[in-house]
């Protein structure tokens, strides 16, 4: 993987962290990881990446929630999570 693209999976964890949700297109995962095929690879170092940066944080381990989405995959991370529901009532 070029630097660049460490660079930008990084960032894209980091507003994970920060902002509770991220996206990562397809085009992106084979561009930055250069792959045809989408194995479990990328997945991998994805979560491995995301438990070095919640061990930085002193954070507790957490996996992410994530959604298959038009054009790629939403990421969604909580501290806290609630249901739409339990608002409403």
């Amino acid at each position: 993987m070029l630097k660049r693209h460490v660079d930008q999976v990084w960032a894209r964890l980091d507003h994970l962290y920060a902002n509770g949700i991220t996206f990562i297109s397809w085009g992106e995962l084979y561009h930055w990881y250069n792959i045809e095929r989408l194995s479990k690879t990328p997945w991998r170092d994805l979560e491995a990446r995301w438990e070095q940066l919640l061990e930085e944080k002193g954070e507790k381990p957490s996996d992410p929630q994530i959604a298959e989405v038009l054009g790629g995959v939403s990421f969604f991370f909580s501290r806290k999570p609630g249901r739409l529901s339990e608002r409403a009532a």
